[in-house]
């Protein structure tokens, strides 16, 4: 299980998190929890590992109350899972972290935040929360089974779930980042460097060499197999996907130590002219039309930034009695300050209606930021 953060070079690429193919399901606090296609092999396969342990502890039960008890437990290590995923997505959002996802698939969940924690100790109480949450059902799981000791098959459900919930919490400590363990030890190395960046950098090094180990392993259990079965296909899988996202964390890192080298002021490209709040937006097409823009500065000092689908929401019969200001975002969702280094502005821009900030100087815009110009300046 995994917290991530969004923002990179292209915001607008990262809000996808990977999982274009995700379905949403609920909410939770206005968190969207999305399933990945993939989600449904991997359920087909619980069910047939929890067939198989349940059947030789239910042995004498009817098969149909076997299937039906590893469908339960399937369900409910699921739930499991989206519970530890909560709980990174609940304390993000208790300090101002806003959360754009929650997505299960075949390998576990994932959270999506907007932004890196601003602190050390707030990203280490955000990523230990999920560990944490698979130890306390672990528990349950485990008292609940000592309760229902002898009661088919709930007592036996209870049990595998508890034993599979602290498995999981125990495996999200291992330090092999991106996992929760690897952002544990980033955020310890966050504390003691007082730099964020070079924390990911050292931590995904040693959630490669985590990775390459449980690769390496599960290549020699597939290996010294005399049966041609699949031991050790799974420890390659995951082994493979860690390596990934440690490799990509690291690449990230670096990207974000150059861009923090560099201000808002230094990227920006130019801005259009500033449009009065009082205009109406019929007289602010005609200005618009002469130069083309996706986001205009609107008042002096600024009060706000309009985008082209704010005019389009608005019906062409009401723009004479609409003004630019009534309709145009405030300044504190569309600005960021000159002097901002752009690796902080890079998670306010993400974070962006349209992801583009106006750039300002003295409350007057004095710049436009995109997502192009900063794949530009680190292409």
């Amino acid at each position: 299980m995994t917290h991530t953060q969004v923002p990179s070079p292209s915001p607008r690429t990262a809000t996808s998190g990977g999982f274009r193919s995700a379905r949403t399901l609920f909410s939770v606090r206005g968190v969207p929890v999305r399933a990945e296609g993939s989600l449904l092999l991997i359920a087909g396969f619980l069910v047939y590992l929890f067939y198989g342990r349940l059947q030789a502890s239910l042995g004498d039960l009817p098969a149909v109350v076997v299937l039906l008890s590893a469908l339960a437990a399937t369900l409910l290590f699921f739930a499991s899972v989206l519970a530890h995923e909560i709980g990174h997505a609940v304390t993000s959002l208790d300090r101002g972290i806003g959360v754009r996802s929650i997505t299960l698939f075949a390998l576990g969940g994932v959270t999506e935040s907007v932004r890196e924690a601003d602190r050390a100790r707030d990203e280490f109480v955000i990523v230990g929360i999920g560990p944490f949450v698979s130890l306390v059902l672990a528990a349950a799981f485990g008292i609940l089974a000592t309760v229902l000791d002898g009661v088919r098959p709930l007592d036996a459900i209870a049990g595998y779930l508890g034993w599979t919930n602290l498995a999981l919490a125990i495996f999200n400590i291992v330090p092999g980042y991106p996992l929760d363990g690897g952002r544990l030890l980033r955020s310890l190395l966050w504390g003691i460097t007082g730099r964020p960046h070079r924390a990911t950098r050292w931590a995904a090094r040693v959630g490669q060499a985590f990775a390459g180990l449980l690769i390496a392993a599960g290549a020699w259990l597939f290996l010294r197999q005399a049966t041609g079965g699949l031991d050790g296909v799974w420890e390659v899988i995951i082994g493979l996907f860690l390596l990934r996202g440690a490799t990509e964390s690291h690449r990230r890192a670096r990207v974000r130590e150059r861009l923090g080298q560099r201000t808002a002021r230094d990227v920006m490209g130019n801005v259009p002219p500033t449009l009065a709040g009082d205009l109406t937006l019929a007289e602010a097409v005609e200005q618009l039309q002469q130069r083309p823009s996706l986001l205009w500065p609107v008042g002096r000092p600024l009060v706000g930034g309009l985008r082209l689908d704010q005019i389009d929401a608005v019906p062409a019969n009401e723009w004479v009695r609409t003004t630019v200001g009534s309709i145009a975002e405030p300044a504190e969702r569309v600005s960021v300050d000159g002097g901002m280094a752009m690796d902080l502005a890079l998670d306010r821009l993400a974070a962006a209606p349209g992801n583009m900030l106006l750039v300002v100087d003295d409350g007057h815009a004095v710049g436009l930021l995109t997502p192009s110009l900063v794949t530009g300046l680190i292409g």
